[in-house]
């Protein structure tokens, strides 16, 4: 055997090591991904939790929620901004949810879950009555977003 054969060898060993790392490289980053949507998704979960506790835990809270878009005439000036308040935050956290979807860090079947929370969400708080004062505080791909939504339940007359 020459030294030119065995310098042939090794170069061919030297490329399958190659590939074979970059198998296992790309396994890895795949296997990273997976983990970082899993833990994105349960980043959500501690997120909304505490919201949600306190709409059960308190009594006026929950009705300010329930009951904010029919009673929102009567309100006086600080309901009306504990309301409007409410509905910004529970707008902020579908941002994140949006923005991570967009950004390949939520699976589509995690997403589709949130944002069928979301058309909820438009629908039975009538968005449509206060997002236009509001969409400027939100990244304008996502605005774009709640503005079909809204306008979809809107021209559908969809009540609470």
């Amino acid at each position: 055997m020459t030294l030119s054969n065995i310098a042939s060898i090794a170069t061919i060993v030297e490329a399958l090591f190659v590939m074979i790392s970059v198998y296992f490289i790309w396994r890895e980053l795949h296997e990273n991904v997976k983990l970082t949507r899993a833990l994105n998704n349960q980043a959500l979960v501690e997120i909304s939790a505490p919201f949600n506790m306190q709409l059960i835990q308190d009594r006026s809270m929950a009705e300010l929620w329930v009951f904010g878009t029919k009673k929102y005439a009567d309100m006086d000036d600080v309901d009306r901004y504990r309301y409007h308040s409410l509905l910004i935050w529970w707008l902020i956290l579908h941002e994140n949810i949006y923005y991570q979807y967009v950004g390949g860090l939520l699976d589509r079947g995690t997403y589709m879950a949130w944002d069928a929370d979301l058309d909820g969400f438009v629908r039975t708080k009538k968005l449509w009555l206060y997002w236009e004062s509001m969409k400027s505080n939100f990244r304008a791909d996502f605005a774009s977003h709640v503005s079909e939504i809204a306008e979809k339940h809107r021209l559908a007359g969809t009540s609470q």
